[in-house]
Order: C-alpha cells, then sequence, then structure tokens
C-alpha cells in the first residue's frame, strides 16, 4: 500500500470517528432544546390560569364580602362554599408557584445546559476547522508529493536512457581497447625485434669505433708529442702577459638635459650603445641620442609612472615597467607599442629580455613572470616568498636569473622547472634594490690576469639601501668586495648601480646628487662626481669604445659624463 493511500485511509477513519461524536451532541442538544420549549409553553399556560384562578378569587371574595353584609343563611352558607372554594383555588394556586418555581429551576439547568454544550460544540467547530486545514495540507503535499513523483519517475527515465546509452558506448570501448591491446601486443613484438636489429647493428658499429679509435689514438700520440715539443720551446721565449686598454672613470660633465614633465625614476643604455632610454612619473619613456644626447623618440601608453627600462638584445625593442602593474613594451624604430603584459596585480620594478623573444618580470607583488613574447601572455608565475625590486640574467635565454628582495635577500632561479636554486643571505641589512652581472665578453688571458673575479659573468653587483655595494660571486656565494663611502645614502628603492663595459669599475648615485665610481678590484674610490642637484636614481654606462656615462637625477634631468681610454 503506498503512502498517499494510507493517508487517505486515516483521514476518512478520522472523520468517521469525530462524526459520531458530534451526532450525539446534536441529538442531546435537539431533545434539550424540544424539552425546553415545552416547559415554556407549559409555563405560560399556567402562567394563564394562574392569572384565571386570581380574577376568580377577586371575584369570589367580592362576593364573599357582599354576602356577608347580607347576613343570610344562604349567604352564610353560600360564603363558606366560596371560603372553602378559595382555599382550594390557594392551594392549587401554592401547587401551581410550586410547579412554576420547579419549570423555572428545570429552565436554568437547561439553559446551562445548553450553554455547556454550546461552549463544547464552539471548542469542536474549532478543532474541525483546525482538522480541515490540517488535511488542507496534507493534501497540499501529498499533490506536491505526487507531481514530484512523477518529475523523478522522468528523471528516472532519462537516467535509464543514459545508462541503456553509456553501457553501449562502454561495450564499443571495450571492443576498441581490445583492438588497441591486440594492436600494442603487434607493436611490442615489432619493438622487440627492432631492439634486436638495432643491437646488432650497435654491436657491429661498436666494433667500428673501437678500430677507429685505436688509429686515432694512435695518431693523437703523435700530435701530442709534437704539441709538447712546441710548447716547451715557446714557454722559453713568452713574456709577461700585459693588460689590454681599458675603460677609465670619466671626470667632465658633457651635457646636462632635460627630459621629463616629472621626476625621472630609471636610465638604461641600449646594447649597441646607440641610444638613451629614461622613465619618469609623467607615464612616458623616452629615448635620446646617446652621442647628442637630442630627443629621438617619447614613448606614451603607462598609466602611471614608468620606473625601470631595458632594451633587447638587437636593441629594435624595449620595454618600460610601470606602477600600473604592467610591462609595455614599444618598438625602436616605429615608435608603436607591441605588446602590454598584464597579469602582476602589484607594481613591476623590472623587466628584462631573453635572447628567445621572451621577457621576465619582477614585481612587487611577490611573483616573477615569464612572458612569451610569441604568444603574448604569461607562460610562467614564480613565487618569491618577498617583493622583487630588481633582477637579471645569469645567460642569455634566461635559464637562470637572480633576483634582489625586499627581505634584503638574493635569490637565484631555474626559470625551466621555476624552483629556488639558492637564497642567499646576511649580504645587506637592509632591502637589496639593484642586481647586476659582471660582463660576460671579458674572456682574454690579459683581463682574467688582472681581474680574474670580474670576469666571464661570475660576478653579481648589488645595490642596497643599507648604503652599501656588494660584488658577489656566483659560484661560491661569497662577498668578494665591498663598496662604500661616507655620505653616500641610496635614495630610492629602485636605485640602480652598474659596472663598467669591461667590468673595472662600478658606478652607483647617491641621494645627495654624487655619482661614485669604485675600483672594482680594490674597491677604493676612484671619482666622485658632483654635479647633481637631487638625489641620483640610476646610472649607466655606455659602450667601451664611446666611454660616456649617463646618470638621471630625480628632478627631471640626466647628465652625459666624458670619459676616454688608457
Amino acid at each position: 500500500m503506498s503512502w498517499d493511500t494510507l493517508v487517505v485511509q486515516r483521514l476518512q477513519q478520522r472523520d468517521r470517528l469525530e462524526q459520531t461524536g458530534f451526532a450525539t451532541l446534536f441529538d442531546s442538544y435537539n431533545r434539550l432544546n424540544d424539552e425546553f420549549f415545552q416547559l415554556q409553553s407549559h409555563n405560560a399556560e399556567l402562567q394563564q390560569q394562574s392569572e384565571t384562578y386570581k380574577a376568580q378569587f377577586e371575584e369570589a371574595t367580592r362576593v364573599a364580602e357582599s354576602l356577608k353584609e347580607l347576613g343570610s343563611p344562604e349567604a352564610q352558607k353560600r360564603q363558606a362554599g366560596l371560603e372553602a372554594e378559595l382555599s382550594a383555588l390557594k392551594v392549587e394556586q401554592a401547587e401551581l408557584y410550586r410547579t412554576q418555581g420547579q419549570n423555572a429551576q428545570r429552565l436554568l439547568e437547561v439553559m446551562e445546559a445548553n450553554k455547556s454544550h454550546e461552549v463544547h460544540i464552539k471548542k469542536q467547530a474549532e478543532e474541525i476547522q483546525l482538522i480541515t486545514a490540517s488535511r488542507n495540507t496534507l493534501a497540499t503535499k501529498l499533490r506536491d508529493a505526487n507531481e514530484l513523483m512523477k518529475e523523478k519517475d522522468g528523471v528516472i527515465q532519462i537516467l535509464r536512457d543514459e545508462l541503456s546509452t553509456h553501457q553501449l558506448e562502454l561495450v564499443q570501448r571495450e571492443q576498441q581497447l581490445n583492438e588497441a591491446e591486440a594492436k600494442l601486443k603487434k607493436l611490442e613484438a615489432e619493438h622487440t625485434q627492432l631492439v634486436e636489429r638495432w643491437l646488432h647493428l650497435k654491436a657491429e658499429e661498436a666494433a667500428k669505433i673501437n678500430q677507429a679509435n685505436e688509429i686515432l689514438e694512435s695518431a693523437l700520440r703523435t700530435k701530442q708529442a709534437e704539441e709538447t715539443r712546441r710548447q716547451t720551446s715557446r714557454d722559453s721565449q713568452i713574456e709577461s702577459p700585459r693588460p689590454s686598454p681599458r675603460s677609465a672613470p670619466p671626470n667632465v660633465l658633457l651635457k646636462r638635459l632635460s627630459a621629463h614633465d616629472g621626476d625621472i625614476n630609471c636610465i638604461q643604455i641600449s646594447r649597441d650603445g646607440s641610444l638613451v632610454a629614461t622613465g619618469g612619473n609623467d607615464k612616458k619613456l623616452m629615448l635620446h641620442d646617446a652621442r647628442t644626447g637630442t630627443t629621438k623618440a617619447t614613448l606614451i601608453g603607462s598609466l602611471q609612472a614608468v620606473v625601470s627600462a631595458s632594451f633587447s638584445a638587437d636593441s629594435e625593442m624595449v620595454l618600460g615597467t610601470s606602477n600600473d602593474n604592467s610591462v609595455k613594451i614599444w618598438g625602436v624604430a616605429t615608435s608603436r607599442m607591441r605588446h602590454t603584459l598584464t597579469g602582476h596585480i602589484g607594481k613591476v620594478f623590472s623587466a628584462k629580455f631573453t635572447d628567445s623573444n621572451k621577457v621576465i618580470s619582477g614585481s612587487h607583488d611577490r611573483t616573477i613572470k615569464l612572458w612569451d613574447l610569441a604568444k603574448g601572455y604569461c607562460v610562467q608565475t614564480i613565487f618569491t616568498l618577498s617583493s622583487c625590486n630588481d633582477l637579471d640574467l645569469l645567460d642569455g635565454e634566461g635559464s637562470m636569473i637572480v633576483s634582489g628582495h625586499l627581505d634584503n635577500n638574493l635569490r637565484l632561479w631555474d626559470t625551466k622547472s621555476g624552483n629556488l636554486v639558492r637564497e642567499v643571505t646576511g649580504i645587506h641589512s637592509a632591502q637589496i634594490t639593484s642586481v647586476n652581472i659582471s660582463p660576460s665578453e671579458l674572456g682574454s688571458a690579459a683581463h682574467r690576469f688582472i681581474l680574474p673575479f670580474a670576469s666571464d659573468g661570475n660576478c653579481l653587483l648589488t645595490t642596497s639601501r643599507d648604503n652599501s655595494l656588494k660584488l658577489v660571486d656566483i659560484r661560491t656565494y661569497g662577498t668578494l668586495s665591498n663598496f662604500t663611502l661616507d655620505n653616500f645614502r641610496v635614495g630610492m628603492n629602485w636605485s640602480k648601480s652598474c659596472f663598467s663595459p669591461d667590468g673595472f669599475y662600478v658606478a652607483a648615485g647617491s641621494i645627495d646628487g654624487s655619482v661614485v665610481i669604485w675600483n672594482a678590484e680594490t674597491a677604493a674610490v676612484e671619482r666622485v662626481l658632483r654635479e647633481h642637484r637631487s638625489a641620483v636614481c640610476g646610472v649607466t654606462w655606455g659602450s667601451k669604445a664611446a666611454g660616456a656615462v649617463y646618470s638621471a637625477e630625480k628632478d627631471r634631468s640626466f647628465i652625459m659624463w666624458g670619459g676616454a681610454l688608457k
């Protein structure tokens, strides 16, 4: 039996039980009401008879009084009869009064019973209303349940259809799997045969290689003996190595140039040494001729201040990082924007081009992102645990990078895997603002003889808000040199320093407007240039042939310093 049928049966049973109780009550009420009306009618008749008897009694009294006055025997006899009749009437009147009182009492009792029945009937009516409302509610729920059951039946039918479809598809998949397994077994057999053939061929090739190696070893022994003889002759004649000409620190202000409508934040020279880029709070990146200082182009598109700049290896593109959380890339020849790299959620403080058409950017949001310019979007995100103030590439492909952070530490990253290679702590006591890899084109014997630690890109120059620069050996992670000077103060969180093109010198700007140049080998101060009127935000060194140094100050201008070769 279903639950809805059971509910209906129980409701019908309850209706029968309640109807039987009320039927008895209604019958009692009707009976009492009939008795009440009968008693009321009888009482009215008794009152009427009492009034009649009263009138007769008064008439008899009057007659008796008149007869009494007459005093005749007949009158006296008649008076006695009337008095007897009067007494009988009084007795009957008393009996009527008693009956009337009894009827009144019974009437009151009937009225009380009637009132009690009315209260009970009202209570039963209220209960009937509640039961009716409950019955209506249950009927509504029953109707909803029936509709839901119909919907469920429809869903069940759909699921059954889908199950049938999936079972059919499963059978097809099993057939395909059996076919694929058979094909796999066939391929494995073919693979086994190919491996056996390959091993056989390798054995034959190994035999041939062994034979060729024997011939080659014989020839190499003969050649080595000849080279040893020649080397012995050369060593007897060799002189001590002489260093090649090297860069000299500049000492002359060549030009002071106004560049921006607001504070300048960065300065950078192109790889070929032909252009100098400056970025500022006026949301512009400006390109200047490195030889004359004239403005070649004004690149717009940033929504907020530009804080760093960098050129591609072929100097055909230049990028600017901005406080609008993006990296903008322009074509140098056309001065048009090529890419807008968005994805950081904090200010972007640094970015560099790789040799494989990619860009690596570091942000205040504690991430480093790798962007593929061919695809136009981010292909990898590295979480750095601390805000990144600057980064540089250890190789042209950018497979290894180094970053300087707000927590005073250096971190080396493998961008292929996204893993942290090494975290170098304790170098500085304040946040690192700049990191620079030493020039990698120093490969001559003379340079390695003079400055072995600053050649082949194995050294790293760091700048910090603790007002010092450090030269760090990337191979051992040890500090090679510490560059400081009284009154030298790093003025901004994005202040940049640089190597000279040959790695013999390092240069950095101070908050008092001075540009300090140290000897990279001895850490001695070679030159202090004092021509700026405000804090220096960055220094960049031109090509070795040109020998010029460019430094930008916060107050809208930059200076070209003269240098020469010794």
